[in-house]
């Protein structure tokens, strides 16, 4: 049975023109090992004790935008999920995806210890 969030989400997807195909990956029926985007921005608003409405907001805090980089590094990078499907859950457009994803890689280069711990505790937590 689906829960309304989901019914809803997918006139959203059908109203942004996403076909059939594109509605059932993101639903998840093609594949078994596909993570939508919805359950990451869950696992990372709890892992940082925020609730997803401040995440898809327009909040300029600090803690809500670095939820954003995260949970938008794990969906594009991590399990491949299209930008478009990330910035529809995120609110966001996809040019700030790129910069989101550049600044945790950036972190990542220059292997800044916090950002190294959030990204393997939210891989434990993901898998």
């Amino acid at each position: 049975m689906y829960e309304f969030k989901d019914i809803k989400t997918a006139i959203e997807l059908t109203k942004l023109g996403l076909s059939e195909k594109e509605i059932k990956k993101f639903f998840n029926f093609e594949k078994k090992t596909y993570t939508n985007p919805n359950d990451i921005l869950y696992i990372i608003c709890d892992y940082f004790k925020v609730h997803p409405k401040m995440v898809t907001s327009d909040s300029r805090d600090p803690l809500h935008v670095l939820v954003r980089k995260y949970v938008s590094y794990f969906a594009c990078k991590k399990f491949k999920i299209i930008q478009q499907e990330v910035a529809f859950i995120l609110k966001r457009d996809r040019t700030g995806l790129v910069h989101y994803n550049k600044c945790i890689q950036d972190w990542i280069d220059i292997k800044d210890k916090e950002t190294l711990e959030h990204i393997e505790n939210i891989k434990k937590l993901l898998t």
